[in-house]
């Protein structure tokens, strides 16, 4: 079976399904399409071989501006309905939140430690929570920034990713999604995209349905993943690929998600482990 993001509503549900999943021998993959964008995987093979050095902060953002829109008649933009319908866990987390999560691991490999919180109401719909930012601490010392609205204006989908380690330091922007922008510790600045000489992973053909110049996107990272899925229940490997996610990945998110709700509940910091304390 084959689930978008997010698996479920709580971390509960996930632990129910995991535990029909092992009583049936079922196979469940979680898909987080951003992860399959050409670029993205670039960042992650530079972060892998040690190009940007250790890493030392990741920044993560995926501003939006659905909430704080005006159409014509200078009325409130109506959302779908289930986004206005907050749980244990906003909706605004379900939806946004778990990429980010989902981000982070997919580039560093590394967890969530603990946390500390804010989440806000700032739009037009005011019984939900539309703007949450979070400082994470991951394994290996690595400091994250969070932050995720639905009432940023000027943000269709600003997605954004930096991370800074201690000789480089890189850039993806889900709006320019074929670039990478990177800073070395001698001060130099360059651009990288799939036509790069440079590049190890974004160059291989399963990345170039189409030339550089007309860019691999949203639909196309779908495409990536499920290539990536149907390979691993063949026992075929894809150029070293390791992108497939299951139902662990996607209870590690909601248990994170949680912690963030309380924290900015109860504001303070929060263990993952120990969240229910």
């Amino acid at each position: 079976m084959i689930s978008e993001k997010a698996l479920a509503a709580s971390s509960k549900e996930v632990e129910e399904i995991k535990c029909a999943l092992e009583a049936h021998n079922g196979r469940l993959y979680v898909t987080y399409n951003y992860s399959g964008y050409p670029m993205l995987r670039e960042l992650r093979s530079m972060i892998t071989r040690g190009v940007l050095g250790r890493i030392e902060q990741v920044h993560i953002e995926m501003p939006q501006e659905g909430f704080a829109r005006l159409n014509r008649d200078g009325q409130p933009v109506i959302p779908q309905k289930w986004r206005l319908e907050d749980g244990s866990i906003p909706t605004i987390s379900l939806d946004l939140g778990v990429h980010l999560h989902h981000i982070v691991h997919f580039l560093t490999r590394e967890h969530p430690q603990e946390l500390v919180a804010n989440q806000a109401n700032l739009g037009s719909y005011h019984h939900v929570i539309d703007n949450i930012s979070a400082l994470v601490r991951y394994t290996n010392g690595i400091e994250c920034n969070m932050w995720y609205s639905k009432t940023a204006l000027g943000y269709r989908n600003g997605l954004r990713i930096r991370v800074f380690g201690d000789q480089g330091a890189a850039e993806w922007y889900q709006m320019e999604p074929e670039c990478l922008t990177m800073h070395d510790n001698y001060g130099h600045t360059s651009r990288v995209d799939r036509a790069c000489v440079d590049v190890e992973q974004a160059q291989l053909p399963r990345y170039n349905r189409f030339k550089a110049g007309h860019p691999a996107g949203f639909l196309e990272a779908f495409a990536n993943i499920y290539a990536d899925i149907a390979a691993h229940l063949t026992g075929i490997s894809l150029e070293g690929e390791h992108s497939v996610y299951s139902v662990h990945h996607a209870l590690e998110g909601l248990r994170m998600l949680e912690s963030m709700a309380i924290s900015a509940h109860e504001r303070r910091w929060v263990s993952l482990e120990q969240k229910e304390s």
